[in-house]
């Protein structure tokens, strides 16, 4: 399924990008809940965030152990908060470099054309990572990428294991591997779900 312009008109008079957000949420966490080992469940969380955008989804994947849930890894899907003013974009990038430095795995997607900004390249920026930036001249700023925080004892930061895909309205979504031990991770098919969504809120 192309990846759709999710802000153009004909679209959110459909479903706007937030019921889409829900439901593609909903989605990803049906296919991880049918592959993760035993011990290991997936969960969405809604967050609530201003009025005129009133919620935020993401996927945490917890360990369970002994009835204690333990985040091992993490999907965001930016939503137009996010992006919308400095400090929500702050707040998004201060999120995610929290997760890293707890070695949490994380997917971040963002297949919102405005506004313009990088959030990826904002994170890597905040991590002081050297390599892996995404060329923002691309005239659609769409992608989605993969971080493996470094489980080295002596690892700064910065040192992060990343997988990237710039994207355009019309491309085709990754796989991305989210990792929950240091050496296994398992695959997330954004194209499945997203398509299952597509196809349920009949915008395919």
């Amino acid at each position: 399924m192309p990846i759709l312009d999710h802000l153009a008109p004909d679209i959110m008079d459909i479903a706007p990008f937030e019921s889409f957000h829900s439901a593609w949420t909903t989605y990803i966490v049906e296919d991880l809940n049918l592959i993760l080992p035993e011990g290991f469940l997936a969960i969405p969380k809604p967050i609530t965030t201003r009025a005129e955008f009133p919620t935020e989804f993401e996927v945490f994947v917890d360990y369970i152990d002994r009835g204690r849930h333990i985040t091992v890894g993490a999907i965001e899907i930016v939503s137009r908060s996010n992006k919308d003013r400095p400090r929500e974009r702050d707040s998004f990038v201060s999120k995610c470099k929290n997760l890293l430095a707890k070695q949490v795995s994380l997917i971040v997607i963002d297949i919102l054309t405005r506004p313009a900004f990088n959030l990826h390249n904002q994170l890597l920026q905040a991590i002081h990572a050297t390599t892996g930036y995404i060329d923002t001249g691309a005239e659609q700023p769409l992608y989605c990428a993969a971080y493996r925080a470094c489980h080295r004892e002596d690892a700064a930061l910065g040192d992060v294991d990343l997988w990237t895909e710039a994207l355009s309205v019309g491309d085709t979504l990754p796989e991305l591997p989210l990792y929950i031990t240091s050496e296994v991770s398992v695959p997330v098919n954004l194209e499945h779900a997203y398509t299952r969504v597509c196809q349920v809120l009949r915008l395919s």
